[in-house]
């Protein structure tokens, strides 16, 4: 009977520690890791801003928001306000605007970008800085996303803040001013797919580069599309031009077409879907199945 006693006293005793090891009763509370790169593509801007070679946003905080909780601060990569130029960071490249972080397990929900100014610089007067108008309802920017952090493993999440449809140009051919209407694509860098082309040599028209031009199905419109993204590729010195589209959402349909003439606008020179079947997690597609694309007869 004492030997069955000190079994069923050991055995309390050790449940005991082990609620107290796993914090009262309610389960270890675990992290995962978090970093958040931003980028853009190679923007094709808007007419009366095609001569810009920088534009200097200043941010003051990036939060995320925990489903069934609130809004959590994450620190920036630098000292706060933390400027950015992103005409620097395209084709692929990227810069950190979040750290390494730990984040609660959970289902985060959205992220929210806050800005405080933007700047930007032309070719033709490069000690100038002007201002970008910023809509006070623009400072505070939130992007809908799913992030469900349930595991140590870190995640980088990209943040396309996509110049072609953020910056707006009014009056382009009188005097222009600027404003900036920020549009984010978000992604985890693991799962970003590709899309890749080739553009044969003597397709493009002179002095013009090409236009191409992303687009995903428009819910509100039956077998419609809308605007996505637009980059512009230079013509190379030799061999075909080779141009990408980088951290494009997987697992949804896209259009392509491409512009040799986007100034006159004759119509589109190269048109492909993609489908979502084909356009996995990490997946890289060629364009007209890796041939170089030719300007149409």
């Amino acid at each position: 009977m004492k030997l069955h006693k000190l079994l069923i006293f050991l055995t309390i005793a050790f449940l005991f520690l082990m609620i107290v090891a796993c914090g009262g009763g309610g389960g270890s509370i675990g992290y995962g890791e978090v970093i958040v790169h931003i980028t853009d593509a190679n923007p094709l801007l808007p007419e009366g801003a095609g001569n810009i070679t920088n534009l200097w946003i200043t941010f003051t905080d990036v939060l995320v928001h925990k489903s069934g909780g609130g809004w959590i601060s994450l620190p920036l990569a630098g000292d706060s306000p933390y400027v950015i130029d992103l005409l620097q960071f395209y084709n692929g490249k990227i810069t950190e605007i979040v750290p390494s972080v730990l984040l609660e397990y959970g289902k985060y929900s959205q992220i929210r970008l806050i800005i405080e100014s933007a700047t930007i610089r032309f070719d033709d007067d490069p000690t100038t800085d002007s201002p970008v108008i910023i809509l006070p309802e623009h400072l505070k920017t939130d992007k809908n996303f799913i992030l469900d952090v349930n595991k140590p493993e870190a995640v980088d999440l990209i943040i396309d803040f996509d110049l072609s449809q953020s910056l707006v140009v009014t009056d382009p051919f009188g005097k222009p001013s600027y404003k900036l209407n920020p549009v984010l694509h978000i992604v985890r860098a693991a799962e970003a797919a590709t899309v890749k082309g080739e553009i044969a040599q003597g397709s493009f028209i002179v002095g013009q580069n090409a236009a191409v031009t992303v687009f995903i199905p428009n819910s509100g419109v039956q077998g419609g599309y809308k605007e996505y993204t637009k980059i512009e590729v230079s013509e190379s010195d030799t061999g075909p031009t080779k141009f990408s589209i980088y951290w494009l959402v997987p697992n949804q349909d896209y259009r392509v077409e491409i512009k040799f003439d986007p100034e006159f606008g004759n119509g589109i020179d190269f048109s492909e879907d993609i489908s979502a079947n084909d356009l996995k997690p990490g997946r890289v597609w060629n364009l007209s199945g890796s041939t170089p694309i030719e300007i149409s007869s």
